[in-house]
């Protein structure tokens, strides 16, 4: 039921970004909303005893000057080396987040998200939908008037039991961004 909460939720919201209203005015200085459109996300790539790929696109759009809002897939494998053998696990999901620009470069970042993820209860292995909801802010950095690059600081303010994230645990990321069109 959750996954079908987390579906409609993302539907919502890709049709109200798609049905998002122009502004009214000067029609010369008008932007179109395909105009306000990105896409991005962010790899991360972790080789060694313990192994870690994530794949991580978003696509969103430039609401307003301050506020971006989008949603976005992930996926997860991770492989634990033991003298004994290999652990892996794959995890997937998707999110959708909101921005709000403090000042150009600076934001407060909201995202929720639910990943599909193994875990361990009373000593065996489960898989279901874990929720999260990050907040916390980032830095913006632009690298072409088409192009930026983010780093942020995000914190589960959830803590489901079986979130793999401490209480007020940071979690780092840097990622992407170009507009689309």
């Amino acid at each position: 039921m959750n996954s079908l909460k987390f579906l409609l939720s993302t539907v919502f919201l890709g049709a109200c970004l798609l049905t998002y209203g122009q502004p009214s005015g000067n029609p010369e200085k008008e932007v179109r909303f395909r105009d306000k459109l990105f896409t991005g996300g962010s790899v991360g790539l972790s080789l060694g005893s313990y192994t870690n790929i994530n794949i991580s696109p978003i696509i969103g759009a430039r609401l307003t000057d301050q506020f971006y809002a989008g949603a976005g897939i992930e996926y997860q494998y991770t492989r634990y080396k033991y003298p004994d053998g290999n652990l892996t696990a794959s995890q997937y999901g998707g999110r959708l987040f909101g921005q709000y620009n403090i000042i150009p470069q600076f934001y407060l970042h909201s995202e929720f998200s639910m990943i599909n993820m193994e875990y361990y209860s009373f000593n065996r292995e489960e898989r279901s939908f874990i929720p999260f909801f990050h907040v916390g802010g980032g830095y913006r950095q632009v690298l072409s008037d088409r192009s930026f690059i983010s780093f942020q600081v995000l914190f589960d303010v959830i803590q489901d039991k079986n979130s793999p994230y401490k209480s007020w645990e940071p979690i780092y990321s840097v990622g992407f961004g170009v507009d689309i069109w």
